[in-house]
């Protein structure tokens, strides 16, 4: 798995497919059935570019809470971009992933090609707030099953819950135990985020998808 640098610091990435490159920005919770087939059929079509960010995979550790703010993260991916000798891409972005491409046309739009918003988020209003706050203070209280469950019922809607009850069960009782304070420092970052500067400045072709069961974003 070929490696880029930030500092000191090891980002792992790999490369699949061929043709015009597009960089995954996904969150962390995927859900039972993955990300994989998504990605696979993305492959056929073009060079898919993933990474483990800083404190996540097999990537060093995050250094300080300020290394996971969407400003930091964007750095990310253009340490992956140069390591991988890639001038432009398009970004393929998902809930907190969106900041970060966001993130990264606000510095550099010229290696932008193209930008998809999955599920993003504007700014921390009120609703926001709470939510977030509310993981938070899940991920102090909950054992690690608990807290599996109460992200599931959060970010997936019950009749697919349903369809896949068992794939959740399995996950939840598989679930190692959470870093709180990792938790709060990614999900502040969220709340510090506000997009609405950024949005009109944004040049590139750009699709947005939203859900209408997303409780959350």
């Amino acid at each position: 798995m070929p490696v880029a640098k930030i500092d000191r610091d090891d980002i792992h990435y790999s490369c699949s497919g061929q043709g015009e490159p597009v960089v995954m920005l996904l969150p962390h919770s995927s859900g039972p059935m993955g990300t994989e087939a998504f990605v696979d059929r993305l492959a056929e079509h073009f060079m898919v570019i993933r990474y483990d960010p800083l404190g996540a995979g097999r990537s060093s550790p995050a250094p300080t809470a300020d290394a996971v703010t969407m400003r930091a993260r964007a750095k990310e991916v253009l340490a992956v971009l140069d390591a991988a000798g890639i001038a432009r891409a398009r970004l393929c972005c998902h809930s907190t992933g969106c900041g970060i491409g966001l993130a990264v046309v606000s510095a550099v739009p010229e290696r932008v090609d193209g930008l998809v918003l999955m599920s993003p988020w504007t700014h921390a209003d009120g609703h926001l707030l709470v939510m977030q706050r509310l993981r938070i203070a899940v991920a102090r209280a909950l054992c690690p099953q608990d807290y599996e469950r109460f992200n599931a019922a959060l970010l997936f809607p019950p009749d697919y819950r349903r369809v896949h009850e068992p794939a959740f069960d399995r996950l939840a009782e598989a679930a190692a135990q959470q870093d709180a304070q990792q938790i709060e420092n990614r999900l502040n970052a969220i709340l510090s985020f506000d997009a609405r500067p950024i949005l009109a400045s944004v040049a590139c072709p750009a699709l947005v998808v939203t859900a209408a069961d997303d409780q959350l974003m």
